[in-house]
Order: structure tokens, then sequence, then C-alpha cells
């Protein structure tokens, strides 16, 4: 297990306080209520006693977590939680179940929007397919949806999936970071920080108050079916301090950030899209890798975790998002006093299982304190309601659910952006070009010859990376006089020789590549490409090396 002693948390969390660190672990059992004085209640130490069922529905006959007023690094006082939880309990069920979900909405009509919102009093939005391919449309729906609050003093939560590489919900209305990947292959932190702190400011700038970012999965590469490079990296430390820096990134933009997908998804080998993933490891395994990313970012103070559909043994066998044994690890093991969220619940993994009804009232029961785009948001409310008026979820669980989603709100409310300019739009291009990792016999200089030619990727980005180089007074080969060929290469690619080889995807095709410069560009954006073009010609020099091992790829990155 590991351990979270109170001198440790508040020191780490301290260490950050300027950046705008968000949650401490409570000066106790972070699970245990508080007595009048302050002290923890006799009666706290009977905390949760996790359920080991088999079966397909965990038990529900564990304890219910006690409502808990935290030590925050932010400071709110006894009387903020208080306060939060006396607006819960003041709530009819039906409102305080409709704080209780995040809800999918991918129309264009903002009047729609807000009458969704307000017609079941819902805590929060996220904004996706038709609703985030328009810059207009886009930023009209955020605009409905942080006014749709009603009579509430707290926000409602307006939220978008935005990590970069292939989970890019924005893609064309804000600049194009590559996969997270490159940022655990760039070894200066600080500029991660800072690449996050101006994606942040996009991602607010364009109506969001929550980014569900950054991924603090820990890749075992290409049998990792779904993760991949929306990973740091397969060095658990170093996809903790990579999560770290983009954590403390979002906070300065004033974005609430969710580290996900606990208890990690990078190391089993079923997308939870499609079905339940199992993972193989003992508990005690995952503590020295997949736990430490998670683990390391609670210490620091991220506000949300977001808890995946993923079984573990030890748990009950059952998604981790209705594993009462989940949370209490959460906040029992590692002292986590934010808002814990589900991923999303109509993926494969629970609709294979559960009525969407029943699979909010069980991670409602299990700890989860919103639950995050139900496969049918009326039925999901319905059941709550029903599960708490026969005493089978009890009002105290509920309470304690909204109450602390409306003070992580209330806080967002409150954030002041370090900075009110906006970054300069080519931030993405420069900090991908940073994270390019580059292994070539001579690491200074440009790496190709006054004309290239560019095969393999898609015509797209063969096009785009052309036009790139000749703006760079690079011009293109043909057939008789080709130049320096430059491949393109994605994890599936089956040509992969040339002068130069470029992975696009994550580096793991160049252990299959032959070439006399290896590339790793970790996203194929046009910004991504535009930092290609910058190191092939040597305006920018790479500071980065391996995020994952590598076994044929001669010599080390420059």
């Amino acid at each position: 297990m590991f351990s979270r002693g109170v001198g440790v948390a508040v020191a780490a969390v301290a260490t950050i306080a300027i950046g705008g660190v968000l949650w401490a672990t409570s000066l106790t059992n972070p699970s245990a209520p508080l007595g009048a004085s302050g002290s923890p209640s006799p009666t706290s130490s009977a905390t949760r006693s996790p359920a080991q069922s088999s079966s397909p529905e965990p038990s529900t006959s564990a304890p219910v977590p006690s409502p808990e007023p935290t030590a925050f690094a932010w400071e709110p006082s006894q009387a903020d939680w208080d306060q939060a939880l006396a607006q819960a309990r003041q709530l009819t069920v039906e409102q305080a179940a409709g704080q209780a979900i995040v809800a999918s909405y991918s129309g264009t009509s903002p009047t729609k929007l807000t009458a969704f919102i307000e017609a079941r009093d819902l805590g929060g939005v996220m904004l996706q397919g038709d609703a985030t391919k328009s810059k207009k449309v886009t930023e009209s729906l955020t605009k409905a949806a942080n006014t749709a609050g009603g009579d509430r003093d707290w926000p409602v939560m307006v939220a978008v999936d935005q990590e970069g590489g292939t989970v890019a919900r924005l893609r064309g209305m804000i600049p194009g970071m590559p996969a997270f990947m490159a940022a655990g292959a760039t070894t200066d932190k600080a500029a991660v920080h800072e690449a996050y702190a101006d994606q942040g400011w996009y991602v607010r700038d364009m109506g969001f108050n929550t980014n569900f970012a950054p991924d603090a999965d820990v890749t075992v590469g290409l049998s990792d079916p779904v993760i991949r490079s929306r990973s740091a990296g397969s060095d658990a430390q170093n996809v903790a301090a990579t999560v770290d820096a983009a954590v403390a990134g979002y906070t300065d933009a004033g974005v609430i950030s969710t580290v996900k997908h606990f208890p990690g998804h990078g190391s089993v080998d079923v997308d939870s899209h499609k079905g339940l993933p199992v993972q193989a490891a003992t508990v005690a395994q995952l503590e020295k890798r997949d736990f430490v990313p998670f683990a390391s970012a609670i210490d620091a103070g991220v506000p949300s975790v977001m808890v995946g559909h993923i079984a573990l043994h030890e748990w009950g066998d059952v998604p981790a998002s209705v594993a009462p044994a989940a949370y209490a690890y959460l906040r029992d093991d590692l002292g986590f006093t934010g808002v814990a969220i589900t991923d999303a619940m109509n993926m494969g993994a629970i609709v294979d299982q559960y009525e969407p009804g029943r699979a909010t009232v069980l991670a409602l029961e299990a700890g989860a304190d919103l639950v995050l785009m139900p496969a049918d948001v009326d039925a999901a409310i319905s059941g709550i309601v029903a599960a708490v008026k026969s005493g089978e979820l009890p009002r105290e669980r509920l309470d304690e659910a909204v109450a602390r989603s409306v003070l992580m709100m209330r806080w967002q409310a409150g954030l002041v952006p370090t900075s009110t300019d906006a970054p300069p739009a080519h931030y993405a291009r420069d900090f991908a070009a940073r994270a390019v990792t580059v292994v070539t016999p001579t690491c200074s200089g440009e790496l190709v010859s006054d004309t290239v030619t560019v095969t393999g990727g898609w015509e797209h980005e063969r096009t785009t990376l052309a036009a790139a180089l000749a703006k760079r007074g690079i011009g293109a080969g043909d057939e008789s006089h080709p130049g320096t060929t430059v491949r393109l290469a994605g994890n599936s690619s089956t040509e992969v020789e040339g002068d130069v080889v470029v992975a696009l995807d994550g580096p793991w095709i160049l252990d299959k590549s032959k070439a006399t410069t290896y590339i790793t560009l970790y996203g194929r954006s046009d910004d991504a490409l535009e930092a290609l073009a910058d190191i092939l010609v040597g305006k920018v020099t790479s500071g980065s090396s391996w995020p994952v091992t590598l076994k044929n790829v001669p010599g080390k990155p420059c």
C-alpha cells in the first residue's frame, strides 16, 4: 500500500502552491467526518469495507461514505464545506440526481442545450460531435451552457476532451498540440507546464471550464489498444512528472483538469469502449507502475480523477467505475479528497452489463461524485431518484457527491488565470518541435538536402510537409533528383525505409525501420508537421528523449 502521510502531502502541495494547486489531503483520514470541533468523529474509524464479489454487480452493503470537509490547498473553511453540504441537502432528490450527472450534447442549438440542462438540473455537460465541429457553434453552445445554471450559485461544468494528438475535440479551432507522449519525451518539464497553460488558455477562451485531461496512464506499447501515445510513456516516474506539469499548467489557465483513467488503462489489452478490460496485475504490482502517476497527481493537488471501466480481481472483478473498493483505495490509500468522476458510461464495458439507470446508481453507491455520459440521461436520473426513495442509495451519499462537485465548481469560478494575454498561436508548433525525438549521426544543422521527396502518411500530410519545407527553401524532389527521402510512418505502416523515417503515432514503428535519421513526431496535426519542417532544416533543436523503450534504433537521441 502507498503511505500518504499528512506531512508529505501538505509539503508536496506547498511546493507548487503558487502554480494554483487545488486539493490537499485531509488532515487525518480523508474519508472521516469531522465533529463539531473539527476533529475526527469517534465513529469515523468504521470506513468503507469494499465488497470483494465476483458477481457482475457489485455488492451495495459497504458502509456509506461520510461527507468529508477537507483541508484543501486553497483553504476553504469548514463553513465552505458546511454551506455546500447544506445546499446539497436542500435540493429535491430530483435536483440532486441531475447535479450528479455530466451529460453528452452533440447538437448545435444553444436554446435546446440550455433547455436540456435546466430541465434536468444537470451538474455538467460535455460537448462533442457536431457541437465541436465549428468554432462559431462551439462558442455559442458554451456561452449558453455557462448561463444555464438557473438559481444555483455555482457554474455548470462545461467540459471537453482536448488532450491533443488523436483526442482533440477542438481540432481546427485551437492550435493543434501533439499527443501527450510528446510531453513525456520533453526533458524540460517547465516547458510542459508552459505549453499546457497555453492550451488551457485556449480551452477556457472557447468557453470551457473543464478539460478531461491529462492522461495519467502508463502505456505498455502496441499491446495497449487505445492509449498508446495518449500516455506520456512507459516509465511511471516520468509519466508522473509530466502529468503534474500539465495539471499545473491547466490550473494556471483557470481550467479544471482531470487525470484519467484510474486504475490505469495503459496496461490492459481490451479497449473499454468495446468491452471490459481485465487487469491481470495485482494491486501491489500496480502500486509500482500504473498507480504512480495518480498518486503523484493527488499529492500535488489535482481536483478531479476519472475512474475507468477496468476490472481488478482484488476489487471484485467489476469495472472500477462501479467498484466500491476502487473509490475506497482512492480515498483511503491515496488520500484523494477531490471529485471522482466515472469514465463515459455509454461505453461497451458498461452498457454490455448494466442498464443506464442501474449503472449510474451503482457508480454513486460505490463512491463516484459525478457520472459521465450515461447512455440514457433520463433513465439515469430516474434510477437515482428511485434508489434514494427505496433506501438503496442513501441520500447522505448523494449529498456528499453533490457537495464535492459544488465546492469544486465554486473554486473554478473564482480562479484568475495567471495571464490574460492570448498565447501566440504558434505555441503548439514550438512545443511539438521541442518534443521531437531525433536519432541521427550528426545532431546539428540540416537533416535534409535542398530537395526532399516525401512519401508515406496521408496525402494531406505529405502535401502539408512539402509546403512547409518549401516555405523554408527546400524544393520538391522528382524521379531523376529525389534528394533526401522522408518517409512518414504510422504504427501499421509496412513501408518503413528512407533516408529519414518519421514515426507519427508513437515511436514503436521505428524498431522495424531502416534509415539514416530516425524521428518521432508524436502527432499528425498541421502544427506538428510545421514543427517537423523546422527540425529537418535545422531551425530548431529538439530537447527530448525516448519516452518508451526501443530495441532496434541505433544510437541515442540528440
